[in-house]
């Protein structure tokens, strides 16, 4: 299975970005995307921006959660979220809200999708954290997915925008059940030269192969793993 995370960073210089980040998904052809950032705005498009993408990409399944609701800076109401578009029949999904830091500016949430491939269910959860600046917050926010799956006694494979800058730190959460793409060294966010952005594959999976896009799709590059499930 090949998965792709990409952070749309809105509908910032969207016009020229958009053909960029169509020419690497199709050059990559993940089965599976996970999109940090979608943005609704009505008063630019109808359409969040990942399903813009997939009226080119026409990926055939395709999850939405747009469930955050912010003051937006240039327009009023500003509504952001998760996106999954994927070649395998999604078949169950659910949209969990993150507990909110009392110096936490931004509600965050997790999306959790299942997905037909074969005869197996693939579990998913597509992520994106708090900015760790003055408060740890994003430390705090994979402390509590991984709480939440362990609850549900779930092991799901998580990817998105962690925004850590070592996923190691935080290694003793996840270290008995996940292996992490940051075995490899990359940059997914160039302007601070750091990685936020991170993939964690059960144990009994194995990473095969890794792909980083250039600069020109968003302030993120995206990363494409192509994992065996096993």
């Amino acid at each position: 299975m090949k998965l792709t995370t990409l952070n749309l960073q809105g509908f910032t210089d969207w016009a020229a970005r958009q053909p960029a980040i169509l020419d690497y998904l199709r050059r990559t052809n993940a089965d599976i995307i996970f999109f940090q950032e979608a943005v609704f705005l009505p008063e630019l498009s109808p359409f969040n921006q990942a399903q813009l993408l997939n009226q080119t990409l026409q990926y055939p399944y395709e999850h939405s959660s747009i469930t955050r609701l912010q003051v937006g800076l240039e327009y009023q109401t500003f509504r952001e979220g998760l996106v999954v578009l994927s070649k395998f029949p999604i078949v169950k999904t659910d949209a969990i809200i993150l507990k909110k830091a009392p110096h936490d500016e931004l509600n965050r949430i997790i999306q959790l999708v299942d997905v037909v491939m074969g005869d197996q269910i693939i579990k998913l959860a597509n992520i994106h954290f708090s900015i760790t600046d003055v408060e740890d917050f994003a430390t705090a926010h994979l402390e509590e997915t991984l709480s939440i799956l362990r609850g549900r006694q779930e092991t799901r494979l998580i990817a998105g925008d962690f925004n850590l800058d070592s996923l190691d730190a935080s290694a003793p959460l996840w270290q008995d059940e996940y292996t992490t793409s940051a075995t490899i060294p990359y940059i997914s966010y160039p302007q601070m030269a750091k990685r936020n952005d991170y993939i964690l594959i059960p144990k009994h999976d194995v990473f095969r192969d890794m792909f980083i896009s250039g600069d020109s799709l968003s302030d993120h590059r995206a990363l494409t793993v192509d994992i065996t499930l096993t």
